[in-house]
C-alpha cells in the first residue's frame, strides 16, 4: 500500500511537470505572434524575461520561507492551480504592461512549483534522490517536447496563440482539482528523508542561515553556475532561438522549422536525463557537467559558424544531448548536501538562476536591438563555456551522485 501510494504522488509531481515544461517552452514559439501583435520592438520583447524572472525571485523567497515549513505535497497542489489563473490571465490577452504583471504571477506560481517538486520528491526519496530528480526533469523535457508545437498545432487548426494559453488553463485546473481530491481520499506516502533525520550533520540542518549557505565554497560556484547555465545558456537560447532564425532569415527559417528545432532540442535533453538517470550512481554530476558543457560548447560554435538547416537540427539535438542534465544535477547536488533543507537550498539555486535569466534575456533584446542578434545569440555559447571553466577549477572533486 505504501508503494501505491509513493506512485500515485509520485505521478501527479511528474504530470506536474510535464505541465510547467507546456508552459514555459511553448513561450518560444508563440513570442514572434506576440511581438507582432502588441507592435513590440525586440529591445521591448526582452523585457518578457525580465519581468518572468522577476516573478522567478519571488518565487525563490517564496519557497524558502515556506517550503521547508509545511506540507510540499499541499503546496505543489496550489502552485498548480496558481498556474492554471496565470494562464487565463495571460490568455485573456490583456493590455501590454498588465501582461508583463501577469507574467510575474506565473513566474511565482511555475518557480514555485519546481522548487518544491523537486525539494518534495528528494525528500521522499531520500539517499536514491539523484535518480528520481533527474526523472522529475525528464519528464519536464517530455513537457518540452509539446510546448513549441502545441501553439503551433493549433495555429494550423485556425486558432489565435491566446487560446494557448486558455486551453491549457483548462486542463491545468482539471488536473489540479483532481490532485486534491486524491489526496482527500488517499494518506500521503511517508518521507524517506524523516528515517534519516538522526543522521543529519546539525551544520546541515534547516536552520542553515543564507550567509552561511553562500560561505560554503562548493554551494557558491554551484549557484555561479546556476546563473550562468540556466539563466545565460538555457533559458536565453530556449527564448530567443526561434525568433532568432525567424528574424534573420524567414524564408529559409519558418516558424513550423524552429519549431520542430526545439523539439529535438528538447528530445536531446530528455535522453541527456535518462542517461543521467540511469547512472547516477556510478558517474559523479560533476563529471556529468564537465564534459556535457564542454561538449555543447564545441556544438554550439558549430551552429554559430556554419547555420544552415541541417547544421541547425544536429546542433540543437547534440546541444540538448550533452547539457540536458545540467539543470537536475544542481539539485541532486544542493539536496544532498542539506537534505534536511531541500526547499531553502533549493531556492538559493533558483535566485541565482532567475537573476541570470533576467540579466541575460534582457541583455540579448538590447544588443540584439541595438547591434546585431547574431552577437547576441553568443551569450549562451560564452555562458556554457564560462560553466565549464568553473565547474573544472571550483567544483569539489568529491561530489558524488547521491
Amino acid at each position: 500500500m505504501e508503494y501505491k501510494r509513493r506512485f500515485i504522488f509520485t505521478a501527479y509531481a511528474f504530470s506536474f511537470m510535464i505541465a510547467f515544461a507546456v508552459t514555459g517552452t511553448m513561450f518560444s514559439t508563440a513570442l514572434p505572434r506576440i511581438i507582432e501583435d502588441y507592435h513590440l520592438s525586440l529591445a521591448q520583447a526582452g523585457l518578457f524575461s525580465v519581468f518572468t524572472s522577476m516573478g522567478n525571485i519571488g518565487a525563490m523567497i517564496l519557497t524558502g520561507l515556506l517550503g521547508d515549513r509545511y506540507r510540499k505535497s499541499i503546496l505543489m497542489g496550489a502552485m498548480f492551480i496558481g498556474i492554471s489563473i496565470s494562464l487565463a490571465l495571460i490568455g485573456s490577452m490583456p493590455p501590454f504592461a498588465a501582461l508583463l504583471c501577469f507574467l510575474v504571477i506565473l513566474g511565482i506560481f511555475t518557480s514555485s512549483l519546481n522548487l518544491i517538486v523537486t525539494a518534495y520528491v528528494s525528500d521522499l526519496y531520500g539517499e536514491h534522490r539523484a535518480k528520481y530528480i533527474n526523472l522529475v526533469h525528464m519528464f519536464f523535457g517530455i513537457g518540452s517536447l509539446l510546448g513549441p508545437l502545441y501553439p503551433m498545432a493549433l495555429e494550423k487548426l485556425g486558432f489565435h496563440w491566446r487560446y494557448s494559453y486558455l486551453f491549457l488553463a483548462a486542463v491545468v485546473l482539471l488536473a489540479g482539482l483532481s490532485y486534491f481530491l486524491i489526496m482527500a481520499k488517499i494518506k500521503e506516502p511517508a518521507l524517506a528523508i524523516e528515517a534519516d533525520r538522526k543522521d543529519i550533520p546539525k551544520e546541515n540542518q534547516p536552520s542553515q542561515k543564507l550567509s552561511s549557505l553562500l560561505r560554503n565554497k562548493g554551494m557558491l560556484a554551484l549557484c555561479i553556475m546556476s546563473f550562468l547555465y540556466m539563466g545565460g545558456h538555457q533559458n536565453t537560447f530556449s527564448t530567443w532561438f526561434q525568433t532568432f532564425l525567424q528574424t534573420e532569415n524567414p524564408a529559409r527559417y519558418t516558424a513550423e522549422f524552429t519549431s520542430v528545432c526545439m523539439t529535438i532540442y528538447w528530445i536531446g535533453m530528455v535522453i541527456s536525463r535518462t542517461i543521467s538517470a540511469s547512472v547516477s550512481e556510478k558517474i559523479s554530476p560533476r563529471s556529468f557537467i564537465l564534459f556535457g558543457s564542454l561538449g555543447g560548447v564545441g556544438i554550439l560554435t558549430m551552429g554559430m559558424l556554419f547555420q544552415t538547416p541541417i547544421i541547425w537540427v544536429g546542433t540543437v539535438f547534440i546541444l540538448g544531448l550533452c547539457t540536458g542534465a545540467i539543470y537536475p544535477l544542481t539539485f541532486a547536488i544542493s539536496c544532498a548536501w542539506f537534505p534536511h533543507a531541500s526547499a531553502k537550498v533549493s531556492s538559493v539555486v533558483g535566485i541565482f538562476t532567475s537573476v541570470g535569466g533576467m540579466v541575460c534575456g534582457w541583455l540579448v533584446g538590447r544588443i540584439a536591438n541595438a547591434i546585431s542578434f547574431y552577437l547576441a545569440m553568443f551569450i549562451p555559447w560564452i555562458s556554457l563555456a564560462v560553466v565549464f571553466l568553473i565547474v573544472w577549477r571550483c567544483f569539489p572533486k568529491e561530489t558524488v551522485g547521491k
